[in-house]
């Protein structure tokens, strides 16, 4: 019989071994964005914009299915009954995941525009894009850091 405490580890478990997919993801876009980006109008910039707007519809994707996993699951509602000094925390994190997608969809209509040889309001979408990148690796790392403690702090109390 699975108590409440082995479903929030394993639910923890799965969230870390998510954070580990994504950060692969991310780290594999991180390096797609240090190859030169073809001007606006110059060949080959429109097959790099729509390589980049792949990646970013599927990096959207990755995200929204993640934060809605952290969301609307009941180890998380029990994370939060369990550890009542930390819903300020949670709740903090959690607030963030609007904000990620939102700020990945300006991008990516910034991407699209590209691709249809548009110079883009702010064409620095390599700056912003590494910007929520980081962003997102801070967060991660918050979690990570967040749960584990949460979850794991009564582990060493027997030795």
């Amino acid at each position: 019989m699975m108590t409440t405490e082995t479903v929030a580890r394993e639910w923890v478990e799965s969230v870390l071994e998510q954070h580990r997919h994504l950060q692969a993801v991310v780290a594999d876009l991180e390096i797609f964005l240090d190859e030169p980006r073809p001007r606006t109008g110059v060949k080959g910039s429109h097959s790099w914009a729509v390589e980049l707007s792949q990646r970013l519809l599927s990096l959207h994707d990755e995200f929204f299915r993640h934060f809605r996993f952290e969301e609307e699951t009941d180890a998380m509602a029990e994370m939060l009954e369990s550890h009542p000094e930390a819903a300020f925390k949670l709740k903090e994190v959690l607030d963030e995941h609007p904000e990620m997608l939102s700020q990945l969809r300006r991008i990516v209509s910034d991407v699209l525009s590209y691709s249809e040889g548009v110079r883009p309001e702010d064409p620095k979408i390599r700056r912003r894009l590494n910007d929520l990148l980081g962003a997102f690796r801070r967060h991660e790392e918050e979690e990570n850091h967040l749960f584990q403690r949460l979850e794991y702090r009564d582990l060493g109390a027997a030795d």
